[in-house]
């Protein structure tokens, strides 16, 4: 990461990880509809970003990938981090029956889903629901909404991180898919 200007406009540039998926991905395709909205600049290279956002990362980037943008990466994670770090979040919140998750946009380090937090918010679990239910009706709305407010944030020049909180640290591995 570099030092940062605000730019003067208030465009920011952004590049999106894995943005070629967002035709079949509705994660990927509602995070380039508010860019659009936020009048963001998609950009191809990640050195000439502002910031980088990977709305729905499947695999690990290297350090230099992670830092290229100016601010950093953008990740979104589908609980309250820290607890839940790792690829099933949602599926270990069922099924340890918890009564409400969360949605994370977290700044990327070197460690899995353990970077500053940016921006995250408390969601309930209905009885009854199944998890692409409370995927669809809770999460992805979420993570857009927060978007929305880290985008129109760093625009003005507001950039939050915060650690997170290490001692309350979760890490639980997949789940295997039934057959």
């Amino acid at each position: 990461m570099t030092d940062w200007q605000q730019p003067s406009d208030g465009r920011l540039n952004v590049f999106v990880h894995e943005l070629d998926k967002a035709d079949e991905t509705p994660i990927i395709k509602a995070t380039a509809e508010v860019l659009d909205r936020h009048g963001c600049v998609v950009v191809d290279d990640e050195s000439a970003a502002d910031v980088a956002v990977a709305p729905l990362l499947t695999r690990k980037l290297p350090s230099q990938r992670l830092y290229a943008p100016a601010l950093g990466t953008l990740i979104f994670h589908p609980s309250l981090l820290p607890r839940h770090r790792g690829p099933d979040a949602i599926r270990w919140a069922y099924r340890l029956k918890e009564p409400y998750t969360g949605a994370t946009w977290f700044w990327a380090d070197e460690k899995f889903d353990a970077g500053d937090i940016c921006e995250m918010e408390v969601l309930d679990i209905r009885d009854g629901e199944r998890p692409r239910e409370f995927y669809e009706r809770a999460v992805l709305p979420s993570a857009i909404r927060m978007l929305g407010w880290i985008l129109t944030d760093l625009a003005n020049g507001v950039v939050r991180r915060r650690p997170q909180n290490e001692e309350a640290a979760t890490y639980e591995s997949a789940i295997p898919r039934s057959t």
